[in-house]
């Protein structure tokens, strides 16, 4: 494979990511929902015509069903699929429409209802194809719009469907009229069976790729909004929330860990003279360092404004003192770019405590709040030990 293929192929597969990630279908407007409806019900009226014509140009399976009924069947189907791509139309050019967003959406699915309905009552009301077909399009339908546009037109449905076959039980109407008579006996017939495989199979497998496809998307979402709870925007860190629940795990198993305070000095006065483009980027270029310079197993989190927070478990006091320092001197050494190709540097204060087996975690960033101040109140740019 050479190189321009490869490329292609890469391409392809960021367009589809793209699509599958950002493309929600639940986000969907209405209208857009609809083309895809009418789009599918396009397509049951194309296996509808390849299933009739099928059978009219094969005289040995015109015993199984009313020919003319069927020949009459193909001339209607060929109107509602030119109907249902005609319809596609409003639905296309008045997206920025409220009225149609509110309004069409009923008439479309009424019309999806109503082709489910007829197509139903021609081979059946109960048979495994009307039942499948009902079943999964309801569910998806719900799944897509609001339930007052979906509860409205399967409460119509349920109505329609109730009356056709209380008719048919008492024989006003006939079952199954595309089928003849033969075929509603008890034995089974293998040009019965193929059919309802040929009308279930199409419908099953398009809802289970949607359902699959919603599932997936709602899954990245889900996942997408657990870490926007998780974590600080700007700096892509964790947030303090979070902190304290990953906190919390940690005491429940050892009490044997350090808290550690960091806040960055005059970080007002770099906002105040270069913008706070420039005080966002440094936030930014010390989050990268924090990550850089600490234990992965060790949590980092921004604690609001100008001050982080971090973790670090089965150490000593005298060890977490040295990767303060380490943290502190790899801070200073940033350089921070202003305008005209200027630099400024960042320098910080860091408190930390250990934990004891009273105390609460709250405590224990207290102590280590205490101990930022202290390094404060000494200069700045260095870093304290909570003494009890």
């Amino acid at each position: 494979m050479n190189l321009e293929n490869k490329k292609r192929i890469q391409k392809l597969r960021l367009i589809l990511n793209d699509m599958l990630h950002n493309n929600i279908i639940m986000n969907w407007s209405n209208l857009n929902k609809c083309i895809m409806i009418l789009s599918l019900a396009c397509s049951m009226h194309l296996l509808w015509l390849f299933w009739k014509l099928f059978i009219l140009v094969t005289p040995s399976l015109w015993q199984w069903v009313d020919i003319d009924l069927l020949k009459f069947q193909i001339y209607l189907n060929i109107i509602g699929f030119l109907l249902l791509l005609f319809l596609i139309l409003p639905c296309w050019f008045l997206q920025n429409k409220p009225w149609a967003e509110a309004f069409l959406p009923y008439f479309i699915i009424n019309i999806f209802i109503a082709i489910i309905i007829r197509d139903g009552y021609l081979v059946g009301l109960f048979s495994p194809a009307t039942v499948s077909a009902f079943i999964c399009i309801s569910a998806l339908g719900l799944i897509l719009f609001e339930r007052r546009i979906v509860y409205f037109s399967l409460t119509l449905a349920c109505l329609i469907f109730t009356i056709l076959s209380y008719l048919t039980l008492i024989h006003v109407l006939p079952y199954s009229p595309l089928f003849s008579p033969e075929l509603l006996t008890p034995s089974l017939n293998i040009f019965w069976v193929s059919s309802m495989i040929y009308f279930i199979l199409p419908i099953v497998l398009a809802s289970l790729f949607l359902f699959d496809i919603l599932l997936f998307q709602w899954r990245h979402r889900e996942s997408l909004i657990k870490t926007l709870s998780q974590t600080d925007p700007l700096t892509t860190l964790f947030n303090r929330r979070y902190f304290n629940e990953q906190l919390e795990k940690i005491q429940a198993v050892t009490h044997n860990y350090v808290v550690v305070l960091l806040d960055l000095d005059h970080f007002k006065t770099i906002n105040d003279q270069y913008g706070h483009s420039v005080g966002d980027n440094a936030l930014k270029q010390v989050a990268l360092c924090l990550k850089a310079h600490l234990p992965e197993q060790d949590i980092v989190a921004r604690f609001g404004g100008e001050e982080f927070i971090f973790s670090l478990t089965n150490i000593t006091l005298e060890q977490a003192h040295a990767i303060a320092e380490h943290c502190r001197l790899a801070i200073s050494h940033l350089r921070i770019p202003v305008l005209n190709n200027q630099f400024i540097s960042l320098t910080a204060s860091l408190g930390l405590a250990m934990s004891t087996p009273t105390q609460c975690i709250d405590s224990v960033i207290d102590s280590a709040d205490q101990a930022l101040y202290i390094a404060k109140q000494k200069g700045r740019n260095q870093v304290q030990i909570f003494q009890n």
